[in-house]
């Protein structure tokens, strides 16, 4: 039950980190183009992925699957951000939410490996 509520957070932060880039914020636009160099397009595919990872994690209550195909994609959307702040020279303390949300992602894609005999 605690990796399902950990998989519901997950999920509601990438909804919200998706809908941002979805609706096309202004801020994020600017950021995008100008601190990172990527376009709006791929800051709308980065927010696709985002959104489709949300609904996987929230389904991840009806099968693992959908939990390590969710957490996968976090994964890789985290890193390309914690790297993409870096490289735009934000800091490290720019980091710390999508490095925070890394943590708890990995935990559940760990343990979703593990096998259900051990329940």
């Amino acid at each position: 039950m605690f990796n399902y509520l950990n998989n519901l957070y997950i999920a509601k932060q990438m909804y919200e980190a998706g809908k941002g880039k979805l609706q096309e914020d202004e801020n994020l636009v600017q950021m995008f183009e100008q601190d990172f160099g990527y376009s709006k397009e791929f800051m709308k595919i980065i927010g696709r992925v985002e959104t489709a990872s949300a609904a996987l994690m929230a389904l991840s209550i009806f099968n693992k699957r959908f939990n390590q195909a969710g957490a996968l994609l976090v994964e890789g959307v985290l890193l390309g951000a914690i790297y993409s702040h870096l490289k735009a020279g934000h800091g490290y303390e720019a980091t710390k939410n999508a490095r925070n949300i890394l943590a708890l992602n990995t935990t559940s894609l760990l343990t979703s490996f593990k096998d259900d005999k051990d329940k």
